[in-house]
């Protein structure tokens, strides 16, 4: 008997974590398939050679879709795969989520990265993080329809030492307190109503694979700003001897 309850358990447990990785996997899918389907629905309504600027920004979206299921995790495992680090032009990056975000009339977007702005980061789970961060401040400020409401999504960065600071900044109404309670845990942090509280518990473990923080700064009506900040890869001692050799 024993010996079933803990085969049992281990089994609930394997259906557990299958669960949430598949989940995981289905936000993110969803969220990349709705832009390429938003882009779509534009280039039908295209009929000069303006196409051309939606064309390349589909097939981006496309081949993150692809990308995604190619690395669908093996049955049980839900964390995701290390990072695959490098040094980005963060300004670039973010202008592709501004370029695959629904953002509706009425919410500005402000892109105050400099361009000679550099983080050591992996590319594709930066731009989820920020992409989730991202929707969620435009669904929230979507849902204001108050027309003299001022709603911006603003992201900025900074760098101290070798530590990358990145701010998400939007207008919205805040998040409410359910949500600030139980921020970062999958289907217990949504901010709104039918919401699984799924990005922010993938931009939370996306940024701690980076042995960085994702933090919630300032919550209140009219302001909220979520702080992602990321260290930079610690050089080891014979990369550095080398340097010194390639200097002297």
């Amino acid at each position: 008997m024993q010996t079933r309850l803990q085969k049992m358990l281990s089994e609930q447990r394997h259906l557990a974590d299958l669960g949430l990785a598949v989940s995981k996997i289905n936000h993110d899918m969803r969220n990349v398939l709705a832009s390429a389907q938003l882009l779509s629905d534009r280039l039908l309504q295209v009929k000069d050679a303006s196409v051309q600027a939606f064309a390349p920004k589909l097939l981006k979206a496309l081949d993150r879709a692809v990308s995604y299921t190619e690395g669908v995790l093996a049955y049980g495992r839900a964390q995701e795969a290390p990072p695959a680090r490098r040094m980005l032009r963060l300004r670039q990056l973010v202008d592709e989520v501004h370029g695959l975000l629904d953002i509706g009339d009425g919410i500005d977007f402000e892109n105050g990265v400099d361009a000679g702005f550099e983080v050591d980061a992996d590319s594709e789970q930066l731009f989820r993080v920020l992409t989730n961060l991202s929707r969620n401040a435009v669904q929230a400020m979507a849902a204001d329809t108050e027309g003299a409401v001022v709603r911006r999504l603003v992201i900025s960065a900074e760098r101290t030492g070798g530590v990358c600071q990145i701010l998400v900044m939007d207008t919205g109404p805040g998040l409410p307190p359910k949500a600030r309670e139980n921020l970062f845990l999958a289907f217990r942090g949504s901010a709104r109503s039918g919401g699984t509280g799924l990005g922010l518990a993938i931009a939370h473990e996306l940024v701690r694979a980076h042995g960085g923080k994702l933090e919630l700064l300032e919550s209140i009506g009219g302001r909220t700003v979520f702080s992602v900040s990321i260290p930079d890869q610690p050089v080891s001692l014979d990369r550095a001897r080398r340097g010194l050799r390639r200097s002297a």
